[in-house]
């Protein structure tokens, strides 16, 4: 699933997330292309984006965070996509670049038939081969940050990927994905997964040319299969996206592409922002952030002017701190133990702008899904438990050792949520350093064993609305490396991984809901880390912007699909 990497913010609306599939195969309607003022806008004009950082990947094979989601969703095509319908408040599987797709009875092979019509940015055709090459990226070391789920299911045991000395298993690539023709996906998977057609929404399932390949430096220049591609990108400055005149509507059932093009503008201070988007006059007329209202300027939001470019909408990502038990403090549940009782999560909550901007929660599945239940591993006070936190404590033998926290530099609150943490852990004699680390590369940073530290800030949020893409990808193994842990789970924890590896077999999904859920508890009652909050997302946009809506199914951010300009020129 993709991590929870924003500034978030908001104030809760209450919107509903609901799943309704698409019985195999695409919908390619437009219909629902208008705003909550229910004005179409016009076509053309350039939206300005503002953003904390820079996008830690745009490779699709690297791409697995929310701001990607969404901004990838501009730029390139997966065989499935989910369409968020705000008039319905609800997500539906269609097809992006697969018309159809069909599944053998025991949910093993899965094939899909792609569209016709469908071009890169240079005209050239997108074909079956460029999507096989893609998710053979995926397996590559130098590319491991994106989606696991090519490595995890697909039966090619032992395949490296296509930069491999050894010549790319002969040149034939994963095995396990067939290209009979130009038009035609087959997947041959290691284990029964009735939902792959969901799985086939991640951005490894985006088409990848290998002659336009440049290996990590694809994240400089993704070659566009979406309705836009890229003019100009200054790291850490801004990311200029003109449209791709190669890209057909009609096969797109996503991108209504009303814009010329978006400019994203990284590291502005966020507190600033706000002010100009409140405005909403001049340049910043036609702007939107991806960091939502500073706590500091809530109060503005009542005047008269910024009511109606409110954008309000709810997030089904849940923040934690893991305890990485590769390190010697934290393999003593104890100590795990004394931190989580001591853990203010209100303090937490208070330092990341208050109960407006963030509910508390008690799990790292939202409340919403199927196979949530309160969290029965532990019951801590919001405010902590001093007593219990000290006398784990005592029996952890703790002699004043440092923890280092890491924090991601790329907004204040995220420091300051880290100092309200450093602060409750101090009330019980525990020191606590906390390491800045730059918001472009945290969570790579935190999966390499070797610079991630002992105590990690991190959010997840569900690739698909299933348990199957949160406990495992938290808490699990990496099914390519035995007693590996799985490159999200942060904690390192290694608790009921047997079962983890065996519940993807269960075809009954209602069988399935209820085994993820039952490993869950179990798996907390070693104390792996602490749930914290769930984010409310309020944005501003400028007061040219129309058809903006908080996506919840990308992490709760302004849906860039829909967006246009009320007026042009």
């Amino acid at each position: 699933m993709r991590h929870a990497k924003r500034a978030g913010s908001v104030v809760a609306t209450g919107l509903a997330l609901t799943l309704t599939l698409a019985a195999c195969g695409g919908d390619n309607s437009n219909d629902d292309a208008g705003d909550q003022n229910s004005e179409q806008g016009a076509k053309g004009g350039i939206v300005t984006v503002y953003h904390a950082s820079d996008f830690e990947h745009l490779d699709p094979a690297r791409a697995f965070v929310t701001d990607t989601g969404m901004a990838g969703q501009l730029l390139y095509r997966t065989l499935t996509a989910f369409k968020w319908d705000p008039q319905a408040k609800k997500v539906q599987l269609v097809g992006d670049t697969a018309e159809k797709w069909e599944k053998s009875a025991d949910f093993k092979t899965w094939t899909f038939t792609l569209k016709d019509g469908l071009k890169y940015e240079d005209g050239s055709p997108i074909t079956s081969k460029d999507i096989k090459y893609n998710v053979e990226r995926s397996f590559s070391a130098d590319l491991s940050e994106g989606a696991p789920y090519g490595k995890n299911y697909l039966d090619c045991k032992g395949y490296a990927g296509p930069y491999t000395p050894a010549g790319n298993n002969g040149g034939k690539g994963c095995t396990a994905i067939e290209v009979p023709d130009d038009k035609t996906i087959v997947f041959k998977l290691n284990q029964a997964v009735s939902e792959f057609d969901m799985t086939a929404s991640m951005k490894i399932f985006a088409p990848v040319p290998q002659a336009k390949d440049t290996k990590t430096q694809y994240d400089n220049r993704v070659f566009s299969s979406g309705p836009y591609k890229i003019k100009t990108y200054t790291r850490n400055k801004t990311l200029v996206l003109e449209r791709n005149t190669n890209w057909d509507q009609a096969t797109d059932p996503i991108n209504t592409a009303m814009p010329d093009g978006f400019e994203f503008k990284f590291g502005d201070d966020e507190a600033i922002v706000d002010q100009r988007l409140i405005a909403g006059t001049g340049p910043d007329a036609n702007a939107i952030s991806f960091s939502g209202v500073q706590p500091q300027n809530l109060a503005k939001l009542t005047q008269a002017s910024v009511k109606d470019r409110i954008v309000e909408g709810t997030d089904d990502c849940r923040r934690y701190i893991a305890f990485n038990q590769q390190k010697p403090l934290l393999k003593n549940q104890k100590m795990r133990e004394a931190l989580t009782y001591a853990f203010d999560k209100t303090a937490y909550i208070t330092a990341r702008g208050g109960d407006k901007l963030n509910v508390p929660s008690d799990s790292i599945v939202p409340e919403s899904l199927d196979g949530y239940r309160k969290n029965s591993a532990f019951e801590v006070p919001l405010t902590g438990d001093l007593e219990k936190a000290k006398a784990a404590l005592a029996e952890a033998g703790y002699k004043g050792e440092k923890l280092q926290l890491g924090a991601s530099d790329a907004t204040d609150i995220s420091i300051k949520a880290a100092e309200s943490a450093q602060a409750a852990w101090k009330k019980i004699g525990v020191n606590v350093d906390i390491k800045k680390i730059p918001g472009d590369n945290y969570y790579s940073t935190q999966q390499n064993d070797a610079s991630a530290t002992d105590l990690i800030t991190a959010g997840w949020c569900k690739d698909w609305p299933s348990m199957s893409t949160i406990v495992p990808s938290v808490l699990g193994p990496d099914n390519s490396a035995p007693g590996k842990a799985a490159q999200n789970n942060y904690g390192r924890s290694q608790v009921g991984w047997d079962k983890m590896n065996e519940i993807p077999t269960i075809a009954d999904q209602k069988e399935a809901t209820t085994a993820w859920a039952d490993v869950l508890d179990e798996a907390m009652k070693a104390f792996p880390l602490v749930p914290i909050s769930a984010d409310n997302n309020i944005y501003v946009q400028g007061g040219n912007i129309t058809g903006a809506t908080a996506n919840p199914d990308i992490g709760g951010l302004p849906d860039l699909t829909k967006i246009a300009l009320k007026k042009v020129g």
